[in-house]
């Protein structure tokens, strides 16, 4: 069971937090299932986004852009967004499904500015040429573009997927391809699916006012399965990968016992996994980053570490125990001693949790907020800004049936 008491809660904030959450397009060139944007206004003009980007950068104090959509490698300017972002000193990432990147287009990316990618991949998305096909099947496509990014250099890449309860079980078969590439992919995410039915759910507006749930890309009209929830990610890494441990987390904004984000970074070589970073050290990359940079950090450009990463193990017993693992490996095998030391993130996101009364549980201290209309709101829940100017509360039917009259 996790203990909160056990990992560094992360310090972002509204206005001070890592990440700025740019949307250039609502456009996209397949749609996953559990996707929670919608075509409704197309693209943006660069106009917009530039003001968008300085925007972030007066009140949010970003380390880096996730510029999504959509599918923000369709959107027509996407070199000049990535070359004006790179100008203000912030990281410009590309949060993508990697369907239109090519080799040439990676290549003029690169010359723009970019830092790195954060790449869709998983069973449902819908991908023509993937179709019925698990987990561990498309290991073989996240391989080719894993193969592509490495290629080109100088990029950082990480992958995220969505988790059904019917690819839980597959989490592992992920984690086990990544480690084995962990000198190209810098970090994992998954992402915990999350819906509200029709069938059992009534929404209402601000004004208390019902709203049709079916206009809502994330909805359906049923859905009787298990949700997944973030500690079940984390045990069942945990349980395959015993070296495995998360250090940082985000609660929820109304549950107190809520782990809405999980982080953690595993230490090893490609031949073999050695532990990972504790909280101490997540703390230590946090404030250190801050104090040298003004900003706090949810990307590191370059997974290969070396062996300062053990430098913390006087602080850190988390580490003093991978540092163990490793000298024991090198005396077993002298010539690992000079195989190159990397640090994998992977990260654990449980998505917004509707509770009885119709509240959202959402991430305390969203990383992921957007603009829209002058404001931060949450990215996920933009849609329901667009067609009912706000959050929407989601009751089950049964108990707004029998609320009493007024």
């Amino acid at each position: 069971m996790l203990e909160k008491r056990d990992y560094y809660r992360l310090p972002w904030s509204m206005n001070d937090n890592p990440i700025a959450w740019l949307e250039v397009t609502d456009i996209c060139n397949i749609h996953c299932e559990g996707c929670y944007r919608q075509y409704m206004t197309g693209h943006k003009s660069l106009e917009q986004l530039k003001e968008e980007v300085l925007f972030f950068m007066k009140w949010r104090n970003p380390d880096n852009f996730s510029i999504a959509g959509g599918e923000p490698l369709i959107y027509p300017q996407i070199l000049d967004l990535v070359a004006f972002i790179a100008q203000q000193g912030v990281k410009p990432v590309i949060l993508t499904n990697g369907v239109a990147l090519t080799p040439e287009f990676l290549h003029e990316l690169k010359k723009a500015g970019l830092a790195g990618f954060t790449m869709h991949v998983d069973s449902h998305q819908g991908r023509p040429e993937w179709k019925n096909k698990n987990e561990k099947e498309h290991n073989e496509l996240r391989q080719q573009i894993a193969d592509m990014v490495a290629a080109e250099g100088g990029l950082f890449l990480i992958f995220n997927s969505t988790v059904y309860p019917d690819t839980f079980h597959e989490i592992p078969e992920v984690v086990r391809w990544g480690q084995a590439n962990i000198d190209k992919v810098q970090g994992l995410v998954f992402i915990t699916y999350r819906t509200a039915t029709t069938e059992d759910n009534i929404a209402t507006d601000t004004n208390d006012q019902e709203v049709d749930l079916s206009k809502l890309s994330y909805t359906r009209e049923s859905f009787h399965e298990h949700f997944v929830t973030g500690p079940e990610v984390h045990d069942i890494i945990q349980k395959n990968f015993p070296e495995y441990e998360a250090s940082g987390y985000l609660g929820g904004s109304v549950r107190h016992d809520s782990y809405k984000w999980l982080i953690g970074a595993m230490v090893g070589s490609k031949k073999q996994m050695y532990g990972s970073v504790g909280k101490k050290t997540m703390e230590f990359a946090q404030i250190g980053h801050h104090l040298q940079k003004g900003r706090y950090m949810a990307y590191m450009t370059s997974g290969k570490i070396g062996q300062k990463v053990f430098w913390m193990s006087h602080w850190d017993k988390t580490i003093r125990q991978a540092r163990k693992i490793r000298r024991m490996d090198v005396l077993r095998h002298p010539g690992r001693l000079f195989d190159g030391i990397y640090v994998q993130s992977i990260g654990i996101i449980q998505a917004p949790d509707i509770l009885p009364d119709g509240r959202a549980d959402m991430c305390d201290s969203c990383p992921d907020i957007t603009i829209y209309e002058g404001k931060f709101v949450n990215s996920c829940r933009l849609d329901e800004y667009r067609l009912f100017g706000g959050f929407v509360s989601m009751l089950e039917k049964e108990k707004k049936e029998t609320e009493p009259e007024p």
